[in-house]
């Protein structure tokens, strides 16, 4: 029956040393960093092409940018300075006249909407009608324009030949009064003013 004293404990069972534990004192085994180690399990490098490995790697980890820890999670650290940043550079590249790209809060959450035109009113029509579409609560867009136009604290100026197109679709003239005018539209809850 084998003795329990530490003299006939067999190899595989052999309790190792602080020496025997130190990894980089082997020339098969490169340190990568701090805890990070690769065993070559072919023939071990001389102790000099170990050293230059730990160098090469040490040096191409220097060399890459830093990176913080937002970034590693996945999470890059991009600001509204930047995001403002690319989008003018963006825009100063496209090939139109016209362009915007607008991210809005609403009630039932952000919306975006992005336009680039050489046409100057498509491009306006598109952010209007965007917008009302947005705030308007299934109201039809042209009710929704209209209110908002009319509870700003802007005048808006219209050219006199929408005024002729209002005019033409209730078969009014020059020799209708203005009272002639409001009676026609009396049964209206809005009216378009356009050209036609």
């Amino acid at each position: 029956m084998p003795s329990d004293s530490d003299d006939s404990v067999s190899e595989r069972g052999k309790v190792l040393t602080e020496e025997e534990l130190d990894l980089t004192r082997h020339d098969n085994v490169d340190e990568l960093d701090d805890g990070r180690y690769v065993v070559s399990t072919g023939s071990g490098r001389t102790s000099d092409e170990a050293t230059e490995a730990r160098d090469d790697e040490r040096r191409a980890r220097e060399s890459e940018p830093m990176i913080d820890e937002s970034e590693a999670d996945g999470e890059p650290d991009i600001t509204e300075m930047d995001v403002n940043a690319w989008l003018e550079d963006y825009f100063r590249t496209i090939d139109a006249q016209y362009g915007f790209h607008v991210t809005a809060k609403f009630d039932d959450g952000v919306g975006r909407h992005q336009v680039v035109s050489n046409d100057v009113v498509t491009s306006f029509e598109s952010l209007l009608i965007w917008y009302a579409q947005h705030v308007g609560g299934g109201t039809p867009v042209e009710d929704v324009l209209g209110i908002l136009l009319a509870e700003a604290n802007v005048s808006v100026r219209y050219p006199v030949r929408t005024l002729t197109g209002l005019l033409k679709r209730y078969d009014l003239d020059r020799d209708d009064s203005i009272g002639d005018l409001i009676e026609a539209v009396s049964d209206e809850q809005a009216v378009a003013l356009s050209e036609d």
